[in-house]
C-alpha cells in the first residue's frame, strides 16, 4: 500500500533496486561512494568476491559485492552486488538492516537459508560483514581497486599469490608471483623496506598471505580488495572507455 492519509509516517526510501543485462544481474541500496562523499559520511568500504554457492555446484558464480559502513557507530549504509546469481537476495538482507539501523556485527552474524545449491555456509553478506570487521579492528589494510594503475606506474612491489599456472594466463604487468603455498618458504625475497602489496583472484588467499606475512614481522603489507577479477573488470571498462593501455597482459572474468 503506498503513502496516505490513513498512513501518517511513511518512513525513508533508500533506492533500492536490481536490474538483469544481458547474463549479469546486478542491485543496491542505500548510499554509494559518489553519495557518502556528497553526503560527507565518514565511511568505509569492502569489496569481496565470494562464490554465490558452494564451488561444485555447477551453476556457481563469482559475485561482487561492496559494502559501505559508517566508521564510528559501525551501521550499515549501503551496498552494490553484481553477478549471475540472486543478487537480489544478498541486497534485500542489507536493505533491511539498513531500515533496522545494523551494524556490521549483525550483517557479519546472520543466519541465513545455507544448501549448497543455494549459496554457502558463510553467506556473501556475512563474508562481507567479517571483512569490514578486520577493517575496523585493524587486522587489515587493503588497497581499492581503482589505485592498482597508480601502484603499476609507480612500480610497487605487487605480489601475485595465486598458482604460477593461474598466473600464467595472465596478471598484472611487473608484478611478482610467489603462490600461497610456497610462501612460507619463499619470505626471504620479500622487500620490508617498502610497501607491499598482494592479490589472488578474489582476494581469500591474499589475505591468507597478509596474515601470514604479518604474523613474521612484515609490517608494510596491503590486500588489494576484489584482487585479480577486481582489476579486470575495472580496467577493461576503463581502458575501453579511456583508450589507454592495459597494465594486465590479459583480463579475466571467469
Amino acid at each position: 500500500m503506498g503513502c496516505g492519509l490513513r498512513q501518517p509516517h511513511c518512513g525513508s526510501f533508500i533506492g533500492t533496486s536490481v536490474v538483469k543485462v544481458f547474463d549479469y544481474n546486478a542491485a543496491s541500496t542505500g548510499l554509494n561512494e559518489k553519495l557518502a562523499v556528497a553526503f560527507g559520511a565518514d565511511y568505509g568500504t569492502v569489496y569481496v568476491i565470494p562464490q554465490d554457492k558452494v564451488g561444485l555446484m555447477p551453476n556457481s558464480h563469482p559475485m561482487h559485492f561492496k559494502l559501505l559502513f559508517d566508521k564510528q557507530s559501525k551501521k550499515v549504509l549501503g551496498a552494490q552486488a553484481v553477478g549471475k546469481g540472486n543478487v537480489d537476495k544478498r541486497i534485500d538482507v542489507i536493505a533491511t538492516l539498513i531500515k533496522m539501523d545494523g551494524t556490521i556485527e549483525d550483517l557479519k552474524n546472520l543466519e541465513l537459508a545455507y544448501s549448497p545449491m543455494h549459496g554457502t555456509a558463510k553467506d556473501v553478506v556475512n563474508v562481507a560483514g567479517l571483512a569490514a570487521e578486520n577493517i575496523l579492528n585493524g587486522d587489515l589494510e587493503q588497497v581499492p581497486v581503482s589505485k592498482v594503475r597508480e601502484l603499476v606506474e609507480a612500480d610497487a612491489y605487487i605480489i601475485d599469490v595465486r598458482e604460477t599456472n593461474e598466473y600464467e594466463t595472465g596478471h598484472l604487468k611487473g608484478s611478482h608471483n610467489i603462490p600461497l603455498s610456497e610462501l612460507r618458504n619463499r619470505m626471504d625475497e620479500i622487500p620490508q623496506d617498502i610497501p607491499v602489496y598482494l592479490h589472488c583472484r578474489t582476494g581469500q588467499r591474499s589475505y591468507n598471505a597478509v596474515r601470514i606475512l604479518k604474523n613474521n614481522g612484515f609490517g608494510n603489507v596491503m590486500n588489494i580488495s576484489g584482487s585479480y577479477l577486481g582489476i579486470s573488470f575495472f580496467e577493461y571498462f576503463n581502458d575501453l572507455s579511456g583508450e589507454r593501455a592495459p597494465i594486465v597482459t590479459e583480463y579475466n572474468f571467469n
